[in-house]
């Protein structure tokens, strides 16, 4: 499996909105992430999809202050009615 189909398969949550903007980032960013930061992506699908959306929401902050970058690019991904 490569990496992007085993990346692509990681995305898929139980949330459909999380599904959403992580396949758009997914497709539109990863690429353009250095390789600690695809690193920091993968460690970031390890959390929970009510963590990630309330982080990405800014209900709430993260303990890994390292994930506020890629946060914020989940956030130009977001469809509108979250």
């Amino acid at each position: 499996m490569s990496e992007l189909s085993r990346l692509r398969w990681r995305c898929r949550r139980g949330i459909k909105e999380m599904d959403i903007i992580l396949q758009r980032f997914l497709e539109q960013d990863y690429s353009k992430l250095s390789l600690k930061e695809k690193a920091l992506f993968d460690q970031i699908l390890d959390e929970t999809d009510l963590d990630i959306l309330d982080w990405m929401l800014m209900r709430t902050q993260p303990a890994n202050t390292n994930y506020e970058m890629l946060l914020a690019l989940f956030r130009q991904h977001k469809p509108d009615k979250i």
